[in-house]
């Protein structure tokens, strides 16, 4: 079932959120600082392309979010090193209160000290030892680019406890990397438990056994440029090169001792591709200019969208609206 208030909201309304998010993130972001072994964080991370796509997720959430017009007390899961949560912070209406976790005790000690905001808080929680009690002070929770990481077991607790720890009336936003233009089901990215097509994902929260929640809503971001560039690097390598580091990681977690030492050879590799090789240019407008936020008929647009934009709400009837 549609959400007839986002029907009216303007493309260049949700451009202009992007837009500055992008322009805040820029602002803040620190080269050359690598944080994170499995890739690094969205604030140096050389693809702009890919930087945009988590831009553009959270534009969608303040977009969706905005629609409420009401004050917000939100809880984000897996912020990863904050600054997402800070540029969304500095845009969000100022009766809003964003509390941003993440499972890493080291992205959280980073961001608390680079991102201070009177309307954000961090806290180092796991999204598997969320507990309901910890939502009954919250209208509403996202989570971007974060289920992908759960395995299905693990994204059915988390919708149960979800669905029990917040009030009526309720939401949660999530957005999830939409594999729907690829021929392969699966990237091939380690760090991935499961990847969705807009069928996929649509399946499992109508599952009244999976999902609690009554009304389900699934958005969608597009753009043609950005799908074909993405289906292109992955058909020229991609693919190979997730699989490749993906065995190594298995290789590091078999054998501990070698973590302390990839650390240091990623970060070592990172400095170097980040000193030697130049950056592309990225025209900025032409990206921006294309992107939609697609509200209604999004089974249509299987072959130009990037990103699956799930909204949860919970009415208490006990029933999902259809």
């Amino acid at each position: 079932m549609m959400c007839g208030q986002f029907r009216t909201v303007p493309d260049q309304k949700f451009r202009e959120s992007l837009q500055r998010i992008w322009d805040e993130v820029e602002r803040m972001a620190v080269a050359r600082q690598f944080l994170n072994v499995e890739g690094g964080s969205v604030e140096q991370v050389r693809d702009y392309r890919l930087r945009l796509h988590h831009c553009a997720n959270y534009a969608a959430a303040l977009t969706i979010l905005g629609a409420e017009a009401k004050p917000l007390r939100i809880l984000e899961l897996g912020c990863g090193s904050g600054i997402l949560s800070a540029a969304f912070a500095r845009l969000m209406p100022s009766d809003w209160s964003l509390l941003a976790t993440d499972y890493s005790r080291r992205l959280i000690d980073y961001a608390r000290s680079r991102f201070p905001q009177a309307n954000l808080r961090f806290e180092c929680i796991s999204t598997n030892e969320l507990e309901p009690d910890r939502l009954k002070n919250f209208d509403a929770v996202m989570f971007l680019e974060v289920i992908e990481h759960l395995t299905e077991e693990e994204a059915i607790a988390l919708f149960s406890r979800l669905y029990s720890g917040l009030a009526p009336g309720g939401m949660v936003v999530i957005s999830t990397v939409d594999r729907s233009p690829f021929k392969r089901q699966f990237s091939g990215y380690g760090p991935h438990q499961i990847e969705y097509r807009y069928t996929t994902l649509r399946d499992f929260l109508n599952d009244k056994g999976k999902n609690r929640f009554e009304r389900v809503d699934i958005f969608r971001l597009t753009s043609r440029r950005i799908v074909q560039e993405a289906v292109r690097s992955e058909v020229w390598g991609g693919y190979f090169i997730n699989r490749t580091v993906a065995l190594i990681s298995r290789l590091v977690q078999r054998y501990p001792g070698l973590i302390q030492s990839t650390e240091r050879l990623a970060n070592f590799s990172f400095r170097m591709y980040d000193r030697f090789v130049p950056r592309r240019q990225f025209k900025l407008n032409g990206y921006i200019e294309e992107i939609r936020l697609i509200t209604e008929q999004p089974e249509l647009h299987d072959t130009d969208s990037f990103s699956l934009v799930a909204v949860l709400r919970k009415t208490g009837s006990g029933f999902k609206e259809r």
